[in-house]
Formats: C-alpha cells, structure tokens, sequence
C-alpha cells in the first residue's frame, strides 16, 4: 500500500471542485482506499509530498500518436497540412521499428505531462496499431486505439479496399476489445472525405450492432465542408453522417467548429460526444468552436490535444487554450478542470472507475509540484488551468502503478 501525505484538487462537478489542503490519500491493489485530512499521530509512514498537488490522472480525449514527431509543422490550413505534412509522415509508420519507437516516444511523452487515459489514431496500417497496443500493454497506458480507416482521396500508399480496411478493423476490433481492463479498441475512420460512403455504413453497422466506440471527424474546416458536401451531394456534413448511421452515443466527433442549429440539434439527438480540439482550431486556423451553442444543448463536450495539429499533449495547456479560444464566452476554470479529468472520464463512461480522486475507484493520479511563490486557496483551480502547464509533472500513476516518475 501507498500512502501519500500531499495536497489533492478534485473534480466534483462541472461548477465545483474539491480543494483538500495537507490531506492523505492512499491506495492498494490499483485502487484508492481512503483520502482524508491529515491526522497528526494517527497518519504515520506517509511519504511527504506537501509542496505537490495530487490531482486525478488527465484524459486526451482526442490524439494522433503517429503524427506526434511533427507537432509544429506549418502549414496555413487543413487540408495543405494533412497533404505536405501528417500523410508522408503516417506512411513511415508502415516500418516497424519506425511504428514501435514512435509509440514509445509518444507514450512516455503522455505520462510525462500527467495523461493516464487517451483515445487515439493510429497510421492506418493495421500493423502500427497493433504495435501501439503492444506498447500500451507493455507501459500499462489507459487508452482506447483505432487504426485511422480511410479507402479514397488520400495518397495510395495510405489507402487499402473498402473491403480490406473494414475486415482489418473488425479483426482488430475482436483482438483488443474487453481483453484488458486498460485498452480497448476504436473504430476511427478518419473523415468523410478519405471514406466512402459504403466504408462509413459498413463501419457503423457493425459499431452498432457492437455497441463499439466510434471517432471521427466533423466540420472542421471550411473548404473541407464544401467538398464533403460535393462528394457526397448531401445538404450539410453531418448529413452524411446520419445518413450512415454513424452517430451513436458512442461516436466521438472531433472538432465541430462549423455547425448550423440543426446540426447541433441532430448531435443532440443522437446523444454524440464532442471532443474540444481548441489548440489545433487555433493552430490551423479552422475557426472557433460555439461552445456555449453546443454545452447549452446538454451535449457532452470533453477536450483533446490533437497533437500533432495541436502542439503539446500536456491537457493543462489545452485547458487553458479551450478558455482562451472563446472570443466573448468565459468557462469557469473549475469547468476547465472537469473537462479534461472526470468531464472526459464521464464522456467515455468510466466515471465511476477513474477521473476523480474517490475511495473504490481505481488510482490513476498525476502528481504536480508546485511553484514556490504561494496561490491562494481560492485561486488554485484557475492556476492549475491557466498556467498549471508549468508545474512539473513529478510522478503519474495508472492503476495503482508508476508510469512516470521524476
């Protein structure tokens, strides 16, 4: 057992969050046991780590692991970034090696900024995904993998039959889902314009009958709109979608920047989630995301690095970016901290496991330590959130075991 005498920050709600100042927490077997005020002569034996927060362990809610070396890479917009960049460097990843180093690099990079949960895309070979499971098994990664599923419009290198692609996933589907308690897998076609319409119906059939996880792409760039909607002759992008029966409450639906009423009205009815990408809008130049419009729905909204378009896979970063990226609106910096801790856990349906700091749920926990000038109490949360980013990541724990220790 482990028992840490430490300062903890828990997520309670989207509005309120648990502020516990020298408290204890502890845990065994994977599993928190009991968080407490500290108890002078009762609480003996603790490791000391008073100039640390404890927080619950961060979620990604939306990750490209084979595009992570090329963070950074300029291009003005989507579709030029997608062809000069992220295509030629997804290709390498049908070498092995390449595939294997990549993912290691990628998910100590993740433990290393206090991740513990991810959903990611992989290159879309179905040997590089099985090499990221493999790597996610080895490190104990708490993540959800697809291969990036994708039959037209993309360079040929990248692209395999409708019929090839769709039995790869299925089987990859069947290899890694409810094996492990930690991974499982996702189907990820990677958006309308690289899927044909009878690849998106065949993948959403099977999801559902499935009740499989589901991530993709929506209306994230303007000109990316405007050709879906020629390729497919459909009113609106989330048109093809419907249309597809690709959304489900467990679609996950990246971006959402450029969406009508009725479009909003339709992810509603389905009950999609929506992964927040504010860096990548930002970094691309894709547009800001009508959060108010889509949180006033009761559509579930989590946030996701989206690295590579999104420049850092440290959560707290992009906590603050998705405040910032709001031109008029303000989200509340203990909103902020839901959303990437038990908002995300909650999106995924693991909120009674992970995502907050709570006896009988499993210790996936991030240890910061904190900066030397003091924050006052009623001003942490939004410390955490808007500069939080720079307070080293000292240790990050899955399931009760070490990832990433400083």
């Amino acid at each position: 057992m482990r028992k840490i005498r430490t300062n903890i920050v828990n997520p309670v709600s989207p509005d309120y969050a648990f502020i516990g100042l020298d408290y204890v927490i502890s845990w065994e077997d994977g599993i928190i046991n009991n968080i407490h005020s500290y108890q002078p002569g009762v609480d003996l034996d603790c490791e000391e780590r008073l100039d640390e927060l404890c927080l619950p362990g961060l979620i990604d809610i939306h990750t490209h692991l084979s595009q992570y070396r090329i963070r950074g890479r300029y291009e003005p917009s989507l579709l030029s970034w997608l062809e000069k960049n992220v295509f030629p460097e997804e290709a390498l990843s049908q070498n092995l090696d390449f595939a294997e180093k990549i993912a290691t690099d990628f998910f100590q990079a993740l433990f290393a900024a206090g991740t513990t949960t991810s959903v990611i895309y992989t290159a879309p070979y179905p040997q590089a995904c099985e090499t990221a499971f493999s790597i996610a098994q080895k490190f104990g990664a708490r993540t959800l993998i697809g291969m990036t599923i994708m039959d037209q419009n993309a360079p040929s290198e990248l692209l395999q039959s409708t019929d090839f692609v769709f039995q790869k996933s299925v089987e990859l589907y069947h290899k890694y889902h409810n094996v492990s308690p930690l991974q499982d897998y996702i189907f990820s076609p990677r958006f309308a314009i690289s899927c044909s319409f009878n690849l998106i119906e065949k993948i959403a059939r099977f999801a559902q009958d499935n009740s499989a996880w589901i991530q993709t792409h929506l209306s994230e760039n303007q000109i990316e709109i405007a050709n879906v909607i020629q390729l497919f002759g459909t009113d609106t992008y989330t048109q093809v979608y419907e249309n597809a029966g690709l959304l489900t409450p467990h679609t996950i639906l990246a971006h959402c920047i450029h969406l009508s009423p009725a479009e909003m009205d339709t992810l509603a009815k389905y009950d999609c989630k929506i992964a927040h990408c504010p860096d990548s809008n930002f970094f691309l130049k894709s547009g800001e995301f009508n959060y108010e419009a889509l949180y006033s729905r009761n559509l579930k909204i989590g946030v996701g690095s989206d690295v590579a378009a999104g420049t850092t896979l440290n959560m707290l970063y992009h906590s603050k970016m998705a405040n910032y990226r709001q031109s008029v609106y303000s989200i509340s910096p203990e909103r902020l901290f839901y959303h990437i801790t038990l908002g995300n856990a909650t999106m995924l349906g693991y909120q009674d496991k992970i995502g907050s700091l709570d006896s009988g749920k499993e210790a996936d926990l991030c240890f910061l330590k904190l900066p030397p000038e003091p924050i006052p109490e009623d001003s942490l949360i939004s410390a955490i959130c808007f500069y939080g980013y720079e307070f080293p990541v000292m240790e990050t724990v899955v399931a009760g075991r070490t990832v990433y220790s400083r």
